[in-house]
């Protein structure tokens, strides 16, 4: 949380997981008193409203009255004294960069999306490449709420680094990979990174990293007998579900039923293959 930092409640029931370099919490409806001074820049989103008393930096404590939806921003040394009777869901991120002073009940629709679809990948398990996605969302619209304007990465992506992203990609299929990462064997921001990315190849570097992994796990399952277990693991997935998730979302059948249509394949086992007359779905450009 930062230095100096003290906590009571909500305790145990505090959902924590580290994404890439930024710490993402869920704090359930719970009292607290918390008081700390950030490393980093603190992002947070109200789901529920709450009232209680705070301070920031020299301020005196005062009395407030949170609304539901806003967003909430603390600076990287801001001294921060926060306590509810009652608390609220709530949503904390670490690490990101932001203003230099604090700013909180900023409502925004684009944010509060985000913040909601983060909280459905926290509870669910966090895929690290769909829960990176949604930070630097909220990340995004913190700055368009602020009023600052996104640099422009026009003719930034040469072919030159679009290559040597694809070979890091490449290189680490088969194993976590964030798009921070790539920002940063290119001394970039998560952010420019994506708008330069997107600007090259329409489409943003997460749906880049999804389409090469399912490439990849489509040329396996139609060409080798490695059960889908392990393809999913050779190909980046957190596991077989999530690999036949993505496979119906995206190519529109199962990975199972991918492997009936080629005849006679001999599966792990022993087991041979039903033949079944199925076009099997080109790969993903």
């Amino acid at each position: 949380m930062g230095k100096a930092s003290q906590q009571t409640a909500p305790g145990t029931g505090v959902l924590r997981a580290q994404i890439g370099r930024w710490r993402a919490e869920l704090w359930p409806e719970a009292p607290y008193s918390v008081r700390y001074t950030p490393d980093a820049g603190v992002l947070g989103f109200a789901f529920d409203p709450q009232t209680g008393e705070h301070a920031f930096g020299a301020d005196r404590r005062q009395v407030f009255v949170a609304r539901a939806g806003g967003l909430a921003w603390v600076p990287a040394g801001c001294d921060v004294y926060s306590a509810s009777d009652r608390g609220g869901a709530y949503l904390r991120i670490e690490g990101l960069c932001g203003p230099d002073r604090p700013m909180r009940e900023l409502p925004d629709r684009g944010a509060e999306v985000a913040a909601q679809a983060l909280r459905r990948t926290l509870l669910g398990g966090a895929d690290p490449l769909q829960a990176e996605a949604q930070i630097l969302t909220l990340a995004a619209r913190l700055a368009a709420v602020n009023g600052a304007a996104p640099a422009r990465p026009k003719g930034w992506m040469t072919p030159q680094r679009l290559r040597r992203i694809d070979a890091l990609i490449e290189a680490r299929l088969d194993e976590p990979l964030l798009v921070s990462e790539l920002a940063a064997a290119l001394d970039l921001s998560p952010g420019f990174f994506a708008r330069a990315f997107r600007e090259v190849t329409g489409r943003s570097p997460r749906a880049h990293i999804l389409a090469r992994r399912l490439n990849r796990a489509l040329e396996m399952v139609r060409s080798t007998p490695r059960s889908l277990a392990e393809i999913a693991a050779a190909c980046g997935f957190a596991s077989h579900a999530h690999m036949s998730a993505q496979f119906r979302a995206r190519l529109g059948i199962a990975p199972s039923d991918l492997r009936c249509a080629f005849p006679a394949r001999v599966l792990p086992g022993g087991a041979a293959s039903e033949a079944r007359r199925l076009r099997p779905p080109a790969l993903i450009p």
